[in-house]
């Protein structure tokens, strides 16, 4: 429970944050209210994790998508689930990307600049928190 949470916080969270101030920030409503929507599923699941102790829903939008237009059996349901967020990561790295190569950032508002620079920084400490327990875990069972 504690790695889900973790994660929700250094990789959900910083993912929302992204599309929504990027969304803000170029005028793009679509990319705001697709951030607004993966921050409730993310608060849902965080909330659900704190009570009960397991999520309640996928982690984003995409990750919901795509297992509602293929709807896969259980036994490939998380396969369908990874390659929904595995699409959101990429597209929320296209994001940072965008923003940071096309010269966005100095235009945000003074908020959402220090909101998107903690977001980077929770993100890039989750990155490599989560390499490194996949590191550890891994020689534990060699």
């Amino acid at each position: 429970m504690i790695a889900a949470v973790f994660e929700i916080l250094t990789v959900g969270a910083p993912f929302c944050a992204f599309k929504i101030i990027a969304g803000l920030g170029l005028g793009q409503v679509w990319l705001t209210v697709w951030g607004i929507v993966d921050s409730v599923l993310n608060t849902m699941n965080l909330l659900s994790l704190l009570a009960r102790g397991r999520r309640l829903t996928d982690v984003c939008l995409l990750s919901l998508a795509v297992r509602l237009v293929k709807k896969p059996g259980q036994d490939e349901r998380s396969y369908w689930q990874d390659l929904g967020n595995a699409i959101d990561v990429g597209f929320s790295f296209a994001i940072v990307a965008f923003m940071l190569g096309g010269g966005f950032l100095p235009k945000l508002d003074a908020l959402l600049l220090r909101i998107w620079n903690t977001s980077v920084i929770l993100n890039v400490l989750g990155a490599g928190s989560f390499r490194l327990s996949a590191s550890i875990k891994s020689l534990r069972h060699h």
